[in-house]
């Protein structure tokens, strides 16, 4: 082969090896992270439908637990849910044979702006008593839920326990009824 052909096969090749890269690193690349976007986004998109169409098919369904849990919220006035929670607190305590201490309720705005009874109660008792309280309290139909439990040992078999219970209660405002 002689030089000039040569010279002309590299310059085609070096001509080649760049225009392939170029289109690599500026055509295929791109276009192939654009695919792969659409594809996720379609996924997202197709699994959103997915959860919407069972959503209007339990709307029924749907709609009667928010009105259950609705109906279950604290009363609206401040007297009156502090005295509710504070008759159903004796109530599962008397039923569960539970001891307590003390028990101080406050009130709180959540940062959607709507009004938490949080209640801090500490009591005594042995582990299927306060089993059976914190049972009775989280399966009330009151819209109540257990924010934190601490147990410790009050006696040396460990047959007495001290609890240490925070649990809130949601007043929902007329709006969301």
């Amino acid at each position: 082969m002689n030089e000039a052909n040569r010279e002309k096969m590299l310059l085609v090749a070096a001509i080649t090896a760049v225009v392939v890269l170029f289109g690599d690193k500026f055509i295929v690349s791109p276009m192939m992270d654009a695919w792969k976007d659409r594809s996720a986004r379609i996924e997202e998109l197709d699994a959103k439908v997915t959860r919407g169409r069972a959503l209007m098919e339990n709307e029924g369904s749907i709609r009667k637990r928010w009105a259950l849990m609705y109906h279950g919220a604290i009363p609206k006035m401040k007297s009156v849910s502090e005295n509710q929670i504070l008759e159903s607190v004796d109530r599962w305590a008397t039923e569960s044979r539970i001891s307590f201490t003390s028990i101080k309720p406050s009130w709180r705005t959540s940062d959607k702006g709507h009004l938490l009874l949080e209640c801090r109660a500490n009591g005594f008792g042995d582990l299927e008593k306060i089993a059976r309280f914190v049972h009775a309290l989280e399966s009330d139909p009151m819209a109540l839920k257990v924010d934190t439990l601490e147990l410790s040992q009050r006696d040396e078999k460990g047959s007495s326990l001290g609890m240490n219970l925070n649990f809130s209660g949601l007043l929902l405002p007329e709006a969301l009824q």
